[in-house]
């Protein structure tokens, strides 16, 4: 699993500067904060701003199983940001442990959440925090994962909510009637008590699949969060399965009640033809394509395309992972069909190159700014190649990226590296969010810091 191998490494980072091209500003990047183990340690997810302060989750620390913890920004004249531990998870009695993804809010306030382990089975946890009474939280296990009868394991991504309905959506990276993850929702009900209900067990890619007399080949273990259209259709990527087992984008839809599913794009991959087979190129078949996307995809709403990280592939020969050439990973774009075709159109808006200049393995999720149709964007290791965030394998410490579109008549995208983290601040940003007013981006780095390493808060001023 690339995404638990990148997680579980002992990492130190710190910022190093770069340059912008000639009339632009330099990013400004400052450690808002700098988590201190005890109280929260290892973030591995994004954050979600809230009246002004910064919300997420640590994946340990607290009680020794991961916390829910707000930022506020300074009162003038002081400078520094306050934290607030909402919630430490006891994993104990029920109660939900290591959350692997950020929250979300409802618009009464209240907060949601999953934890991969815990629970009443073992197999992770949906959560509610609500506000109390002082500024404090009620926190709540609204569902415990069973992993058994065709039920879900171990959700890694994040919920989201219908603003419509109420209802909760989210996925589960194991679990399902084949064991690899589903897509579930939560109902509210009466006395506060939530119905969940599996909307997709993931079928992956058994031998033989997609040939004529075999099930088609489907995805594979989610590890992104969804995306929820106006009209209520579910947009995800799985991080396996598909055609060739590089991962898919999936669709959930819903007609008189009933759920179906449709593998929009199955991925590729960047075979290098090492071990045999021919090796993808941009001029041959089979073509370089991304692979392994752990992100979500983001709506174009005015276009309906989609967009979306893949953690490797792009060039087989950049970024070696165990001595295998899998490339560094891509920035994507799905177009959807033009009726009578049914065939969404898959096209790479920019390839990783890896150190010593960019990023690789972009594992976390992307954001879109509609004015202008920009690109944000995390990757998780990369941008310098003298950098000791990482083992050997995982040069550099990451980076922050923009990705703008073409300008007519050209058709190619441009990426900017926003800034790059080094051996002293911060390694490994988890994605990063933008303020409503622009300008600012925020995001956590899943190490360094100045209390241990234990990773950092982050703002970027641009």
């Amino acid at each position: 699993d690339m995404q638990k191998s990148l997680t579980t490494a002992v990492l130190i980072g710190a910022l190093f500067a770069i340059r912008m091209p000639c009339g632009a500003a330099t990013p400004s990047l400052t450690t808002l904060y700098s988590f201190p183990g005890p109280n929260g340690a290892f973030p591995e997810a994004g954050l979600v701003l809230h009246n002004g302060a910064l919300v997420g989750t640590a994946y340990t620390g607290g009680n020794g199983w991961g916390t829910v913890f707000e930022l506020s920004p300074p009162t003038p004249p002081a400078t520094a940001w306050t934290p607030t531990q909402l919630y430490a998870f006891t994993g104990q009695n029920g109660d939900g442990a290591n959350p692997r993804a950020g929250v979300i809010f409802s618009s009464h306030g209240a907060i949601f959440g999953t934890t991969e382990q815990g629970g009443a089975s073992g197999y992770g946890t949906v959560f509610s925090l609500t506000p109390a009474t002082g500024g404090t939280f009620t926190q709540k296990v609204i569902y415990s994962f069973t992993g058994q009868g065709g039920d879900g394991a171990n959700p890694e991504a994040g919920l989201v909510l219908s603003p419509k309905s109420g209802v909760l959506y989210g996925t589960t990276n194991a679990g399902g009637t084949a064991g690899y993850g589903t897509v579930f929702s939560l109902t509210p009900v009466a006395g506060g008590t939530w119905t969940e209900k599996v909307l997709y067990s993931f079928a992956g890619a058994p031998s033989g699949c997609g040939t004529t007399g075999n099930p088609a080949c489907d995805g594979a273990n989610p590890l992104g969060a969804l995306t929820l259209s106006s009209s209520g259709t579910l947009y995800g990527t799985t991080y396996g399965g598909g055609g060739v087992g590089w991962g898919t984008v999936f669709q959930l839809a819903q007609a008189a009640g009933v759920w179906s599913e449709t593998v929009l794009y199955s991925f590729n991959g960047a075979p290098s033809g090492v071990n045999g087979g021919t090796a993808c190129s941009t001029t041959t078949q089979p073509p370089c394509d991304g692979g392994a996307p752990a992100g979500n995809v983001v709506l174009n709403a005015a276009t309906g395309a989609l967009y979306g990280t893949t953690t490797l592939g792009g060039q087989p020969t950049g970024c070696p992972l165990g001595g295998y050439e899998q490339g560094c990973g891509v920035v994507f774009q799905l177009t959807p069909p033009t009726p009578p075709s049914t065939t969404w159109t898959e096209s790479l808006l920019y390839t990783f190159a890896g150190p010593p200049s960019d990023g690789m393995f972009p594992t976390s999720n992307l954001v879109y700014a509609p004015t202008g149709g920009t690109l944000y964007g995390t990757t998780f290791a990369g941008a310098s190649s003298g950098d000791a965030c990482f083992p050997e394998i995982y040069t550099g410490c990451g980076m922050v990226y923009v990705l703008r579109p073409p300008t007519p008549p050209s058709t190619t995208w441009t990426k900017t590296t926003m800034a790059a983290f080094n051996v002293h601040i911060g390694g490994g940003p988890n994605g990063v969010i933008l303020s409503p007013t622009g300008g600012l981006l925020y995001g956590t780095t899943y190490v360094g810091g100045t209390s241990g390493g234990y990773g950092t808060i982050f703002q970027l001023t641009f």
